[in-house]
């Protein structure tokens, strides 16, 4: 083959594999390699103004679940005497009987909360029509919306007398068995755009309202001029689980807010002017399955509100980035045409070895992924071709 035939083809090869990757399933490749740098990546991150009270399983051995409205009126009203700038809570605060007086509380402690987050789950209804209920819409969407996942139910929500107390957040999260690398912000239901539970804690944190925010599926999401999340089509984005964040039991909270403990050392100090979220994190709810680790949702939902908060969010190597590989794979192409066979499948394992050591540099300083499917295909594709040429 002619050194020319041979540059173009691995130039063809480039552009397809360009293209490909964009798209599924091999996005998903793309996504996971992202989350192999975020996990591996050399690098410091700074503390997140986030305090997960968590409820561990000390907690439930004192109170099992599930807890009255009474038990969340004693966590509610501890976090509040250390002042969080947001308050949310994660399990949904549903109750099909519960006594009067035990709501009556709880709902006086939320009204007392300056920024109050109550978690929700939309469904999907086998009825023909299910009735259309009063949720939180954005009305700023632009290009197309059809690959996100759509509801046309509401499945639980908090009781009636708590439910104007705050604002609702959806928690629906993928299938049971997936590795959770990204989070959704943003469904449909009945046609329209409405926030995730995550961004809905985004919009309180930021005070922005629904009206502010802007939804560009593939895109990005904007909150006013604060801040720009970016998203896939899917509606999307990869949760930086590096990030680290303050974790206090509910117990441990109650006790300190009991013993009026001073802002002077601890972790209770640290809930004043952050965001606190209550939510279940033992050993049961300990289901997900996250890039390392196993978690459960109010863990989920934590570090995927503390990586808005940094705005620690991983970016795609932009086209012209993409065009120096190719660049660099044609180099390659024709650098191994003038060697051996068996120096070029030597060349190949060690362009792989160096290329995956520049990705972790770059991740480390700039949050920028570099793509694995373009460089490792055309690095096979250069060998295979030398070994058959």
């Amino acid at each position: 083959m002619r050194t020319r035939q041979f540059l173009f083809l691995v130039l063809i090869a480039g552009l397809v594999l360009m293209r490909e990757s964009r798209i599924e399933p091999l996005a998903s490749v793309e996504n996971s390699f992202a989350s192999w740098l975020n996990t591996n990546a050399k690098r410091e991150p700074s503390r997140a103004p986030l305090v997960l009270l968590e409820i561990t399983d000390d907690d439930l051995s004192a109170t099992p679940w599930p807890w009255s409205p009474f038990d969340f009126s004693l966590a509610v009203s501890a976090a509040l005497s250390f002042e969080p700038a947001v308050l949310a809570l994660e399990p949904v605060l549903s109750w099909e009987a519960a006594k009067t007086e035990q709501i009556t509380l709880l709902h006086h402690q939320l009204l007392r909360v300056p920024k109050l987050l109550l978690g929700a789950d939309l469904g999907v209804s086998s009825t023909l029509l299910p009735p259309l209920q009063e949720i939180p819409l954005l009305p700023h969407v632009k290009g197309e919306t059809g690959a996100l996942p759509e509801y046309n139910a509401v499945a639980q929500r908090p009781v009636e007398e708590l439910r104007l107390a705050g604002a609702l957040g959806f928690e629906n999260l993928p299938g049971r068995g997936e590795t959770l690398q990204r989070v959704p912000l943003v469904f449909r239901y009945y046609g329209h755009v409405v926030p995730s539970f995550v961004l809905q804690a985004a919009m309180l944190w930021y005070g922005v309202t629904p009206d502010e925010v802007t939804v560009v599926p593939g895109g990005y999401v904007a909150l006013g001029e604060a801040v720009r999340i970016p998203i896939d089509a899917r509606g999307t984005f990869a949760v930086d689980f590096g990030i680290p964040i303050t974790r206090l039991s509910v117990g441990d909270l109650i006790l300190a807010a009991a013993q009026d403990q001073k802002p002077t050392a601890g972790a209770a100090p640290r809930i004043k002017g952050s965001f606190a979220l209550v939510a279940r994190n033992d050993g049961a709810s300990r289901m997900l399955h996250f890039a390392n680790r196993s978690g459960s949702r109010g863990e989920f939902f934590a570090q995927s509100i503390a990586t808005i908060q940094q705005q620690a969010f991983i970016r795609r190597i932009p086209v012209y980035g993409e065009a120096c590989i190719i660049a660099a794979g044609i180099a390659l192409a024709w650098y191994a045409s003038r060697k051996s066979r068996l120096a070029t499948v030597t060349l190949g394992v060690a362009a792989v070895a160096a290329y995956m050591l520049i990705a972790l540099g770059i991740f480390a300083g700039t949050f920028i992924a570099l793509p694995l499917l373009l460089p490792v295909g055309l690095i096979g594709f250069v060998v295979l071709l030398r070994l058959i040429d």
